[in-house]
């Protein structure tokens, strides 16, 4: 789950309705004014630039303004290569793979035939 979505994601367990995707981050203007097929995306790359800022934060190094020069290069890389939509593949038509239980039982039937055949015949040697 990307950053801010656990509480949701507990609500939603505890509902049974659908799982958050993106989380509090969802909300961020960059994220919110994206086309629908970037936003995921461009969630996880604040999320990820947000937890290093937080670990920077922790270790105490100082401001550190290259993060945000690193993010908004991400998200113009990431409007570049999706532009467009991805498209949905078209379903395919899988090959029927047959009746598994009608042929075991012909030749169940067949097999049976032969059978009973060598057992007369193996009667009537006698």
């Amino acid at each position: 789950q990307v950053l801010g979505a656990e509480k949701a994601l507990f609500r939603a367990l505890k509902t049974g309705s659908n799982p958050p995707k993106h989380g509090i981050l969802f909300q961020h203007a960059v994220v919110h004014a994206a086309p629908r097929w970037q936003r995921g995306k461009i969630a996880r790359a604040i999320a990820a630039k947000a937890a290093i800022a937080a670990r920077v934060d922790v270790h105490g190094a100082g401001l550190n303004t290259t993060l945000l020069e690193k993010l908004n290069i991400r998200v113009k890389e990431i409007e570049e290569k999706n532009s467009k939509p991805v498209k949905k593949p078209q379903p395919q038509e899988y090959q029927q793979r047959g009746n598994f239980r009608k042929s075991k039982e012909s030749k169940q039937k067949r097999r049976g035939d032969r059978f009973k055949n060598r057992k007369r015949n193996n009667f009537e040697r006698r």
